[in-house]
């Protein structure tokens, strides 16, 4: 379908970006947004964000009473060819979403495994007082 669409523009660049035209393409038609479900169970929240491509080491997860703050960072060099010619990406995301009530951000659990990011947030009862924290993720 994007090969369709964006064949008048392929063809109307590729006489001045020949190697950098397809790649861009077929980057546009792959990349997406990472998906996330919230889910309220009761005595805690569910999170879990599909984050492909990035390992734990790559996210960051902080917490605090009222919401989540996550952050994705991956950069990659590639040499390519004999003349030591390098090509160099990166992605980087970042998130930050309000909950509906306040959580325990010392009780936070997490783990990352296969790029699916997976929290679960205990709530709180607002007598207790707040403290951020960062998230360790498994």
């Amino acid at each position: 379908m994007f090969d369709q669409l964006f064949k008048p523009f392929d063809e109307f660049f590729q006489p001045l970006f020949p190697s950098t035209t397809n790649s861009l393409l077929s980057e546009l038609a792959t990349s997406k947004q990472p998906i996330f479900d919230v889910q309220d169970r009761g005595d805690h929240f569910s999170v879990t964000a599909e984050l492909p491509g990035f390992t734990k080491d790559e996210v960051q997860v902080r917490v605090d009473s009222n919401g989540i703050e996550l952050r994705a960072d991956k950069s990659e060099s590639v040499e390519k060819g004999e003349k030591g010619t390098y090509q160099k990406s990166s992605r980087s995301y970042y998130q930050y979403f309000s909950l509906p009530d306040q959580v325990l951000a010392d009780k936070i659990d997490g783990t990352m495994k296969n790029g699916i990011l997976e929290l679960k947030l205990p709530k709180r009862s607002s007598k207790l007082k707040d403290n951020a924290r960062r998230v360790d993720l498994k």
